[in-house]
């Protein structure tokens, strides 16, 4: 019996440690892919800026203007709804929401993961405009810029193509500016649009809420009329 109970516990230690071992094997797998994946990062940059050309300098300064990364994009979903004479303006509503939320994340994950901007990390990058002082992973520009533009092309779909290029540059000038590494603006994207769809469904679902009859409203389209009663 005690040999029965002294094998049982070998067994178990056995077993704990090598769950332990493979634990700390697969942490420092994933430690050594995320610090190679770092140095593609900024190898990518630095074999960026040998591709500078000035009509590219001027039309991606332009595209990183404080007015371009999400004012222009909520506006054009603004404008959506204005000429479609929506009392309940979704693509402006749901637009500015995105943008909120999308710029506050950013910002708790920039204080999380506190990542030095290119130009201060390597002296041998270049920014081409003033280097902002917050940190750099996420890049909030495009992560506004595509909250914005998924929601404006979630509510008009045929801008959401030309929207979601317009994000893309956005993305693109960060990049090429020297301000932001690649991974800094694919996380920036990646957020900006599951911030932007999930706003998308949360006002869908508020809009046929107010649709529902017993809010004496209909819904048409996304358009709301009041209801008419038949005569009884």
């Amino acid at each position: 019996m005690v040999f029965r109970l002294q094998v049982r516990l070998k067994g178990a230690q056995t077993s704990r440690a090598f769950g332990a071992n493979a634990r700390l094997a697969t942490i420092g797998a994933l430690a050594s892919f995320l610090h190679q994946l770092i140095e593609w990062d900024a190898l990518a940059l630095k074999a960026g800026q040998d591709l500078r050309w000035e009509p590219l300098t001027i039309l991606f300064v332009l595209a990183s203007a404080w007015w371009v990364k999400w004012p222009l994009l909520v506006a054009v979903g603004a404008c959506g709804d204005a000429r479609c004479r929506r009392r309940l303006p979704p693509a402006l509503f749901s637009g500015l929401l995105a943008v909120g939320v999308a710029a506050g994340l950013t910002s708790v994950f920039k204080e999380t993961f506190d990542r030095v901007r290119p130009a201060l990390a390597d002296p041998g990058i270049v920014a081409l405009v003033p280097t902002p002082e917050s940190a750099s992973f996420p890049s909030g520009h495009t992560a506004t810029a595509f909250a914005a533009a998924i929601t404006a092309g979630a509510f008009y779909p045929r801008l959401r193509w030309p929207l979601l290029g317009l994000a893309a540059l956005v993305g693109l000038s960060r990049i090429y500016l020297g301000v932001h590494y690649v991974l800094d603006v694919l996380a920036g994207a990646a957020l900006g649009v599951a911030v932007g769809l999930l706003v998308v469904l949360a006002t869908r679902r508020l809009l046929g809420w107010l649709g529902r009859p017993e809010t004496s409203l209909r819904l048409v389209g996304t358009n709301f009329v009041p209801t008419r009663r038949s005569p009884e």
